[in-house]
């Protein structure tokens, strides 16, 4: 018994930490990762998604031969595996806005860019120049 209600704590805890950390808001003075983020990214949230990866990859193919017979093969490959896989590239600490914002920049191969604690961009170019935009 005392199983059973540990067992529920732990999937309401994953569920509330799930939701919750979908619905955080970006806010342009707090836009990148901290070390709170980061830490909490790494030690609950990425188990979460591969815990989701691996189960949604297990339940697709379960469920597959059902899906096929359906012409519902294609969506439930993107929900079940494509999407929780793709989740887990997202960079350690990021939102998801920040992580597209990062994706979407045109950046140069010899080019490296960060945000540092001001609102200012440096950005370290491969001869070794430093430019500092402020934002």
């Amino acid at each position: 018994m005392k199983i059973k209600h540990t067992l529920i704590a732990l999937l309401a805890t994953a569920i509330i930490g799930t939701q919750a950390h979908a619905a955080v808001e970006v806010d342009e003075a707090d836009f990148g990762p901290t070390y709170a983020t980061v830490a909490a990214d790494v030690a609950l949230v990425k188990p979460f998604q591969v815990v989701k990866a691996v189960t949604g990859t297990a339940i697709h193919l379960i469920g597959l031969p059902f899906s096929l017979a359906s012409g519902s093969a294609e969506s439930s490959a993107n929900l079940l595996v494509r999407q929780p896989w793709e989740d887990l590239k997202r960079c350690v600490g990021c939102t998801g806005a920040y992580d597209d914002y990062i994706n979407s920049q045109n950046m140069s191969p010899n080019e490296t860019r960060f945000t540092v604690d001001g609102p200012a961009e440096i950005i370290i170019q491969g001869s070794q120049n430093v430019v500092v935009n402020p934002q």
